[in-house]
């Protein structure tokens, strides 16, 4: 999990062995192991699992299963903070072992990197928020169950993601909440926010829930209309709509680089568009013969939009693959 992670942390953290890092995540037991043999270190910084019985004296924190990235990134947030305020040298880095763990604590007031806040925006969605720069620019903001608002346009938003540059986060009170909520302002999905996330802030890692090798398929169409693309995306979304591919295949199939066909698979996983080749048999072979009815979903084109589909398949070169002879 810290491995995913790192990306979103910014290069204020590295991930080192136990014995010195500045921040170890352990379970409690472990920590107990560590006071008794008289080898955990002052100046470390312990973080536990939570347990039915008090944690260790020496425990900077106490985490809570299950585990989730945005209570992760809390509690090193929290951490660095506190290493913050023992050292005045200006340090760019802080060490992280890489053990398992987790905190909880609400998010309110911290200084962070883009990703950081987008990844636990995404993932704490009964929060309101307004994320700024460390100028106070607004960039945007987000209230629950009406989606983020933004004078941010999608490739500015994707450059901030991929310069994942420090920005602060405030949780909102009531109060500041009703005075947003009072600016009318146009509001979006919050999946927009997230594919965005994903097709800009992947780095060509694929998501831990997807494989490199496996085939994927687009069993319905991105809500184009509403997402922002490019002619590439609208490219790999025609090919895995038709057939289901790896990405390897995809990126050679698309003419993309390998990082744009995963950043792209991520985004649709992320929004529940993809499924697997053998998922996909699966359910077809438990579906009697005869008894499927195609199903049409107001995000994908309707059977009488074939030609279209076909047409814009003709104009991207993506014709229909004519079958092997011997």
């Amino acid at each position: 999990m810290l491995k995913l992670l790192q990306p979103m942390l910014g290069n204020r953290w590295r991930m080192e062995e136990a014995s010195t890092s500045d921040v170890v995540i352990l379970d409690a037991a472990a920590l107990d192991d560590l006071n008794k043999s008289g080898t955990a270190r002052p100046g470390a910084l312990y973080v536990v699992f939570e347990e039915s019985t008090p944690p260790p004296a020496n425990a900077f924190s106490t985490v809570r299963r299950p585990l989730n990235s945005s209570q992760l990134i809390e509690v090193l947030h929290k951490a660095q903070a506190t290493l913050g305020k023992r050292t005045s040298d200006g340090a760019e880095t802080t060490d992280v072992a890489q053990r398992l763990g987790k905190d909880s604590a609400g998010l309110s007031g911290i200084q962070t990197s883009m990703r950081t806040a987008i990844s636990w925006v995404l993932q704490s969605r009964s929060a309101a928020v307004t994320v700024t720069s460390l100028g106070q620019a607004h960039l945007f903001s987000v209230l629950p169950d009406l989606g983020f608002t933004t004078q941010l346009d999608s490739s500015e938003i994707a450059d901030l993601i991929r310069s994942n540059g420090q920005v602060n986060v405030v949780t909102l009170n009531d109060e500041q909440r009703k005075e947003l909520f009072s600016k009318h302002r146009k509001y979006y999905p919050l999946k927009k926010l997230e594919w965005i996330y994903w097709l800009a802030g992947s780095n060509g890692e694929l998501r831990p829930e997807l494989d490199a090798a496996t085939p994927y398929r687009l069993w319905r169409w991105p809500d184009f209309g509403r997402l922002p693309q490019s002619r590439a995306d609208v490219r790999m979304a025609s090919l895995l709509k038709a057939e289901a591919m790896a990405v390897g295949e995809l990126s050679e199939r698309a003419c993309v680089r390998a990082e744009t066909a995963t950043n792209f698979l991520n985004a649709c996983w992320s929004l529940g568009l993809l499924t697997s080749s053998s998922t996909q048999e699966s359910a077809e072979t438990s579906t009697e013969a005869g008894s499927r009815l195609p199903v049409v979903d107001g995000n994908e084109q309707p059977a009488a939009g074939g030609n279209l589909f076909g047409s814009l398949r003709s104009a991207l070169g993506l014709g229909v693959r004519k079958p092997h002879t011997t």
